[in-house]
């Protein structure tokens, strides 16, 4: 897996709050949060999207991304990596302008759905 060149661990998803502790990204998928956390300690309090909220139980059963989650995360890291370094701009996204800074996240999620696809297709079914 290639690494960001600012050598801070990849988690995806997190934090889920702004610096003001209103909820920013769903902990689970990624999506458009809302006022429910499902982290009882402190710190990031790991809020959930109306989606993820439904299917709480089911969700509190699987703490981890499964292995083709994975390697869909593996090949997004990846892209990302590729294309910082085609641009040369460096880690720093606030010398990013608008255009390159969607660009890195088209890089993200095609190199994800690149990894996934490729992940299935040595599936056993």
């Amino acid at each position: 897996m290639t690494k960001l060149p600012t050598g801070k661990p990849i988690i995806p998803f997190t934090p889920t709050a702004d610096p003001a502790g209103d909820p920013t990204t769903c902990f689970c998928c990624g999506m458009r949060a809302v006022a429910l956390g499902i982290n009882p300690k402190p710190g990031d309090p790991q809020y959930l999207c109306r989606r993820c909220i439904v299917a709480i139980d089911d969700y509190k059963k699987i703490r981890r991304l499964d292995e083709f989650e994975l390697d869909a995360l593996d090949g997004g890291v990846d892209a990302v990596g590729e294309y910082i370094e085609q641009r040369g701009l460096g880690p720093d996204l606030s010398l990013y302008d608008e255009l390159d800074q969607r660009m890195l996240v088209k890089a993200a999620w095609e190199g994800c759905a690149r990894g996934l696809r490729a992940a299935l297709k040595e599936a056993p079914f």
